[in-house]
């Protein structure tokens, strides 16, 4: 079985400066392929870290994919160590200096003589064209290892990495993965293993773990096998079996996220939704509109953060926010309403609540949270005790009025 470790290289990467995205990013389009990614490493532009970092995967890994480092300065040496390690001389490539020219002239500067760097690769390699910048990819084996380069620009390495995937890896592996998710809303990740726990673990083939994800709790189940066919056999049996018993919290059965499935439903029935915000100041609304043709859907989001917002664009009553406050499961009812009525939509959805660090009293704690949802002539509120950082709490609680949502639908 083929194991795969991607090695990120960048000083900005190890001291914190960037986030090491793409190796995310790489091993999630690897696994929807049916590949699995075993190791993830972070290495500084040092040699002798690139050399050590090397030495360990070369010990577990048979597929080895680096990230970073293949750029026209003095710090880009990537290639040029990893051509030393395996003994292999660089080769000058005529066509990737044509390409390097062709992109200067296209955009009307002249090419540096530092970018000649980049049209020399490791003896035997395959080069990756790329169609966005001037670094080309590239792969290679030696010593039955098969070692791919990448650039490290985002824009630059996703389609240079899907057509890595789709002319190089795949056909060579002979065990292939797929994954599975079952969604749950209304449980604990402790309790919901509880309830299934004699399924959890690796039986025929298939790994069941549970995950926090995104404020719920995800059922993951990843077969293993030669054809698909075979792996979603092995997977379905024991799916069918954790979705009977745990039914009640299950609110989805792919990978979609929870705004793609709101937006089916919403489009299936023909409504639209308009959002009335004050403690998560837009980040409802956001979610909502991510998906792409949100405007079959998607009304109008209102920020009603001050008390006069709220009655002068959404209706809330003045009374009602003299006697309870404007956070309070009264008024996150009546902002619901308010919006739905006054942008003409079927579903009115709202926000109110503490972030912090500052405004809470005695009664009303950091984190205390009120979500409001009206669907035609039904209304519902729900409070919400929430723990974590200003940021947390907003994002806490746009997850949990989608799930909220969801569920109603």
């Amino acid at each position: 079985m083929n194991k795969i470790e991607i090695i990120a290289v960048g000083n900005e990467i190890v001291y914190g400066y960037t986030l090491n995205t793409n190796s995310t990013w790489m091993s999630a389009e690897l696994e929807k392929s049916g590949i699995e990614v075993c190791y993830h490493t972070a290495i500084r532009d040092r040699q002798d870290d690139i050399n050590q970092a090397l030495n360990i995967a070369c010990s577990r890994a048979n597929i080895i994919i680096l990230c970073g480092g293949l750029g026209p300065t003095k710090d880009d040496f990537t290639k040029e160590e990893v051509s030393n390690y395996f003994g292999l001389e660089l080769c000058y490539h005529q066509q990737t200096v044509d390409d390097i020219k062709n992109f200067f002239a296209k955009r009307n500067k002249i090419m540096g003589e530092s970018n000649l760097k980049q049209a020399y690769f490791p003896k035997g390699s395959t080069i990756i064209p790329n169609h966005n910048g001037t670094a080309p990819g590239c792969y290679f084996e030696q010593n039955n290892i098969l070692v791919a380069l990448f650039p490290g620009p985002p824009r630059e390495l996703h389609p240079m990495f899907q057509h890595f995937i789709k002319q190089c890896i795949y056909d060579r592996l002979e065990v292939k993965c797929l994954t599975e998710e079952i969604r749950l809303y209304g449980i604990g990740e402790s309790e919901a293993a509880n309830k299934i726990d004699d399924l959890l673990g690796i039986f025929n083939q298939v790994e069941i773990a549970p995950y926090i994800q995104d404020g719920y709790v995800t059922i993951r189940l990843k077969g293993y096998g030669k054809t698909k066919e075979e792996i979603k056999t092995n997977i379905n049996t024991h799916k069918s079996n954790i979705i009977e018993r745990l039914q009640p919290f299950v609110i989805g059965e792919d990978s979609r996220n929870i705004s793609e499935l709101i937006f089916d439903k919403i489009k299936l029935k023909g409504y639209k939704i308009s959002t009335a915000e004050s403690c998560t100041g837009g980040m409802l609304a956001a979610r909502i509109v991510d998906n792409n043709g949100a405007s079959e859907i998607f009304s109008e989001g209102l920020i009603t953060y001050s008390n006069e917002a709220k009655t002068k664009l959404i209706g809330v009553k003045a009374e009602t926010l003299d006697q309870f406050g404007a956070v309070s499961i009264e008024v996150a009812k009546e902002m619901a309403i308010g919006v739905k009525n006054t942008t003409n939509s079927e579903i009115g959805i709202s926000t109110t609540g503490i972030a912090g660090p500052t405004g809470a009293t005695a009664d009303k704690p950091v984190g205390l949270v009120f979500i409001g949802i009206a669907i035609n002539d039904t209304s519902y509120a729900y409070k919400l005790n929430l723990i974590g950082s200003r940021q947390e709490i907003r994002k806490l609680s746009v997850d949990h009025a989608l799930h909220l949502l969801y569920k109603l639908l």
